[in-house]
């Protein structure tokens, strides 16, 4: 029985992160057709301006979302402009523009480990955060830092979902995904909505670097890469741009990754995780939730 209630509910708590670690690769790929992967290295910075955040300005780790938002927000918007506007608005096609961005991409997250590498060294960092104390299930202990930032994860995909549907700014992403010239045509500047797609993607990233890093003193700049490989491998799950399939998809890979540590193997999760990408490949590949 124990095991059975640490299963249910440990595998929650990881679906819940993952599917936040996901849906922003999914909002940039599903709106701006940017294959992203350097996704994880945006997510290995937001957990280093965490640390900074902590032991430097004495901030609360939780508290920091509100200051490294804005600032990744930037960040994105900025790397769009600079890097990616052009390509976007000169490729001839979807698959063209996937292709070049994946190229594009794989030299940015280059560019980023090896730069946050100079400049914080390959040392991992970590930080002590002020326990929330444990809360007791079936007779097993979980830690309440690890449920509240389940939590957190939910809040932010509910609220991510909140402004997709119900605002206007919303109504014009979806448009841009759907119908690219109508929404032209309508007056609405289909490269903003994607600038603030991409950036978007970028601030939820680092939201969860920022959760990682309270949940694991290992940040270090090459951390980003197995996340990378776990939003992707969502994306395909969940298919593109759908956003119910990244909540399900978050946590069936949640629930077999934890299965996988607590009974089979610790070593064995990211064989897990490649499995289910071939599987979803062969079987599905346009992902479960597809139109």
């Amino acid at each position: 029985m124990r095991i059975v209630v640490d299963i249910l509910i440990g595998g929650a708590i990881l679906g819940a992160v993952y599917s936040l670690i996901a849906v922003g690769l999914n909002l940039q790929y599903g709106v701006t057709r940017i294959l992203n992967v350097a996704h994880g290295d945006f997510l290995m910075i937001g957990a280093y301006l965490a640390y900074f955040c902590v032991t430097l300005l004495g901030m609360n780790a939780y508290s920091s979302i509100v200051i490294i938002g804005p600032a990744m927000f930037i960040i994105g918007y900025l790397i769009y402009s600079v890097v990616l506007r052009r390509m976007v608005k000169t490729s001839r096609s979807g698959e063209d523009l996937e292709f070049r961005s994946l190229l594009l991409c794989f030299g940015l997250s280059f560019v980023i480990q090896n730069f946050a590498m100079a400049i914080w060294t390959a040392n991992y960092r970590g930080y002590e955060t002020h326990s929330l104390g444990l809360l007791t299930i079936a007779g097993v202990d979980f830690e309440m830092n690890r449920i509240v930032i389940a939590a957190i994860s939910v809040a932010i995909n509910i609220a991510l979902f909140l402004v997709l549907k119900f605002t206007r700014f919303g109504v014009a992403m979806r448009a841009t995904v759907d119908q690219p010239v109508g929404s032209q045509l309508v007056g609405i500047n289909i490269f903003t909505v994607c600038a603030i797609s991409f950036s978007l993607g970028i601030v939820l990233a680092a939201w969860a670097g920022i959760l990682l890093s309270i949940l694991s003193p290992t940040i270090n700049p090459f951390m980003g890469a197995p996340y990378t490989v776990i939003a992707l491998v969502l994306v395909i799950l969940a298919g593109i741009g759908s956003f119910k399939g990244n909540i399900v998809g978050g946590f069936v890979i949640g629930y077999l990754v934890y299965i996988t540590l607590r009974v089979i193997h610790p070593s064995l999760t990211l064989v897990m995780v490649y499995g289910v990408l071939i599987l979803v490949l062969i079987i599905k590949p346009k992902g479960l939730f597809a139109r």
